[in-house]
């Protein structure tokens, strides 16, 4: 019984668990960068370091091909609409228009998203004969 008093008082050593843990250090958001990779660079050379860096898509082409969709879509919903009314001898133009004016905006803004979704082969079009 005694040795075992005497160790446990001679002999400890912490396991991990009981080692103390540091504080909370500051977090990073709150530090100031050191230095800015782009800040030494001059305005031109900096635009041109981020025009670099993004990568051309088809949201361009993917805004035209759903505007023309929509365009066609909601010009032949709100024609159908117009004729189908009560009202006889109804001129039915401006719901046309208006019904292909919203369908473009409606439809060339998901495919803009869409076709941003799909870079472009810059090396391929600088190589194209034209």
């Amino acid at each position: 019984m005694l040795l075992v008093l005497l160790t446990s008082f001679f002999c400890t050593v912490r396991s991990p668990a009981q080692t103390s843990i540091p504080g909370p250090a500051a977090s990073v958001l709150f530090n100031p960068p050191s230095r800015s990779p782009l800040g030494s660079l001059p305005w031109e050379a900096r635009q041109a370091t981020v025009q670099a860096q993004i990568q051309q898509t088809y949201w361009k082409e993917g805004a035209l091909v759903g505007g023309v969709i929509g365009a066609v879509g909601g010009a032949w919903l709100g024609h159908g609409l117009c004729e189908d009314s009560e009202e006889l001898g109804k001129n039915c133009t401006g719901s046309l228009l208006l019904g292909g004016l919203f369908g473009a905006v409606l439809l060339a803004i998901p495919g803009a998203l869409v076709g941003g979704q799909f870079p472009k082969d810059v090396s391929a079009e600088e190589d194209r004969p034209e």
